[in-house]
């Protein structure tokens, strides 16, 4: 699985086959002058944002609809725009925004994925992942899906999306993430024992660690009455949940190797350079657990996914 940082690696220049004429109008002139947007352009007015998407840099915007507006100021109960906080209204629409052009090509072809957004994460210099999946439809985070795709402007791109897209946790990427699936199926078992569930939703800042589907499979292997996550002991499932999750928001640029992090179970994790992989060794002090994928940054953490075994804490003390 790849991780998308520069979304240039996406970018389709159509000015070079000549196929298609860029058009001369803005994206700020396609958005104003489109009755179904008109909320988006108040709330791009709003934050002083209309003359950014005036200029010649080139933006991906995922535009929601007035009634995609409508419906998410209902469930947050603001009777309009102007009742949204305004730092929160300019970092809920910077996470529509994707700097460079983006056309659903790329997209549909590489099925699911992530891309960055401009929306600000917990720590300085940090920017908000989005999750894509394009197999049925082309669905942001789970809740937003393409109902018009590649609107051209002369300075990028704009898609239609039928919801609003909430600044994600890390919940939000465990629970849309196919990678995830198991991990999501443990965290809601271990639920009743464990506030990790909460807190990678409600709280944070969290680093976690997540394990790749077959790193379930092979603990599962290592005891003859597990044939499924559920004949996991809760309490045990939930220490070694909780084993791969630490305080902070530790990008991958600000784990050193050699160091250890103490995890929520209370064991630390040591970290060490793999071949220019980040190898981690658990509590248990087994070794050879490779992070596949980093920083998929969310509102209130960051994932390191596609491990390939699960951290096991030392239970033996």
């Amino acid at each position: 699985m790849l991780i998308l940082v520069f979304t240039s690696m996406l970018s389709c220049n159509l000015d070079d086959g000549n196929t298609l004429p860029i058009p001369e109008t803005t994206l700020a002139d396609n958005i104003i002058s489109d009755p179904e947007l008109s909320s988006l352009a108040a709330a791009l007015e709003r934050v002083n944002f209309i003359s950014t998407f005036q200029g010649s840099t080139k933006y991906t915007i995922l535009a929601p609809t007035n009634s995609a507006f409508s419906n998410f100021l209902s469930a947050k109960g603001y009777a309009t725009l102007n009742d949204v906080p305004l730092e929160d209204l300019t970092q809920l629409l910077l996470n529509h925004v994707i700097l460079g052009q983006v056309d659903s090509t790329p997209l549909v072809n590489l099925q699911r994925n992530y891309l960055q957004t401009l929306a600000d994460g917990p720590d300085i210099g940090s920017k908000l992942s989005l999750y894509f999946d394009a197999v049925n439809g082309l669905i942001f985070n789970g809740i937003s899906t393409v109902t018009q795709a590649d609107l051209l402007a002369a300075n990028g791109i704009m898609h239609k999306v039928n919801a609003v897209i909430e600044l994600p946790t890390i919940a939000t990427f465990v629970a849309n993430d196919l990678n995830f699936e198991t991990l999501k199926t443990a965290l809601d078992l271990a639920a009743p024992f464990s506030d990790i569930t909460d807190a990678i939703e409600e709280s944070g800042p969290y680093t976690l660690f997540a394990p790749i589907e077959h790193a379930f499979e092979n603990l599962l292997a290592t005891n003859n009455d597990w044939e499924m996550i559920s004949d996991l002991d809760e309490t045990f499932l939930a220490q070694v949940l909780e084993h791969h999750v630490v305080n902070g928001n530790f990008r991958l640029s600000e784990i050193s190797f050699g160091s250890s992090l103490p995890t929520l179970e209370g064991d630390e994790i040591t970290f060490q350079n793999n071949d220019g992989n980040l190898e981690i060794t658990d509590g248990s002090g087994n070794e050879g657990s490779i992070v596949g994928i980093q920083d998929i940054q969310a509102s209130n953490g960051v994932i390191h996914g596609l491990v390939n075994n699960v951290l096991l804490p030392d239970l033996m003390n």
